[in-house]
């Protein structure tokens, strides 16, 4: 095998991730490769290194000033809000345009009624799905 070949399976032959196949294939170059022995050594040498590095955790002070503040919060839910409801209100203007519309055929105006009344269900379908799984969100009182 060739030397990229076998630099693809060095990390995993590192974690022990490989197939007795892989790491004899990798054993046996390995044996007759000085450099792909010298990436090795290197990878051995940089999980020895990052293994020793101690992570520290944030204080809980931290985590709270990570989150959204009130009016960060408030002001999106608002945001939504309003484009919530001018999206309800200009698709039910349009839709009335259009149902009223003596140019329009029949047909069209059921295909489109239809259409709507799928993606209306759907959504409300969704939302209530999510309304309710609020409720028991077994993570909702979980501190960081």
């Amino acid at each position: 095998m060739k030397c990229e070949e076998i630099e693809i399976y060095l990390s995993g032959y590192l974690d022990r991730e490989l197939t007795q196949q892989q790491v004899q294939f990798v054993e046996l170059h390995l044996t007759d490769c000085a450099i792909c022995s010298d990436v090795l050594d290197e990878l051995k040498l940089a999980k020895e290194a990052t293994r020793e590095l101690e992570m520290q955790q944030p204080t809980l002070q931290e985590w709270n000033s990570m989150e959204t503040t009130i009016l960060e919060k408030g002001t999106r839910s608002i945001g939504w809000l309003v484009l919530i409801v001018w999206a309800v209100v200009t698709v039910g203007y349009g839709a009335f345009q259009f149902a009223t519309s003596p140019t329009e055929p029949l047909f069209e105006k059921i295909l489109v009624f239809g259409l709507f009344l799928g993606f209306g269900l759907i959504f409300l379908s969704v939302l209530f799905e999510r309304l309710r799984e609020r409720q028991h969100d077994r993570y909702r009182g979980v501190i960081r």
